[in-house]
């Protein structure tokens, strides 16, 4: 009986694990806005841009890691949703801790060889966006709309490519 409640448990923790690493967790759309913290990141040009200075619809902030493997493997599809999102008045940020960079043509290499090479990216300086959002894990994706107010989440490795994804997002702009 010990040896079935080892295999149980280790076929269930095995179960969970693959899940995790394989499934996206979908969106999570908040019941009541939350304002969103009047924080500043550093763009890819070095200037400081607060998030909450946006004429997008929505504005989608993504973080992430350089040591995070399912970070990393979205970044392709990313790319192949940001000129679409673009296209429909919707801002993708990319943003990860500064204290990860040496500089910033060192991210902008590190992003073009994981297949993003155009999206913008920023920096959070002593993580205090991810801090003040209660942002302990990555990817994880913050979605504010244009009277900045965070209206959604996502939590973990997302198919940022499917076509009923990008229909939820696009859901979510109101006029």
């Amino acid at each position: 009986m010990k040896n079935f409640y080892r295999a149980l448990f280790a076929f269930v923790f095995l179960t969970l694990r693959a899940e995790a690493y394989s499934a996206p967790l979908g969106l999570y759309v908040l019941e009541y806005p939350v304002k969103m913290p009047d924080v500043s990141l550093i763009n890819e040009h070095n200037k400081t841009e607060p998030i909450l200075n946006t004429s997008a619809d929505l504005t989608i902030l993504v973080f992430w890691s350089q040591t995070c493997a399912p970070c990393l493997r979205e970044m392709k599809y990313l790319e192949r949703f940001y000129p679409k999102a673009k296209k429909d008045n919707i801002n993708v940020m990319l943003v990860s801790p500064a204290s990860d960079w040496h500089s910033k043509k060192e991210e902008r290499r590190f992003l073009k060889k994981y297949g993003a090479p155009t999206i913008p990216f920023y920096n959070d300086v002593k993580n205090k966006l991810s801090l003040s959002l209660g942002i302990g894990t990555t990817p994880y994706a913050v979605i504010m709309d244009k009277n900045g107010k965070k209206i959604a989440t996502i939590q973990g490795e997302t198919d940022w490519d499917s076509k009923s994804f990008y229909k939820k997002i696009k859901k979510l702009i109101k006029n």
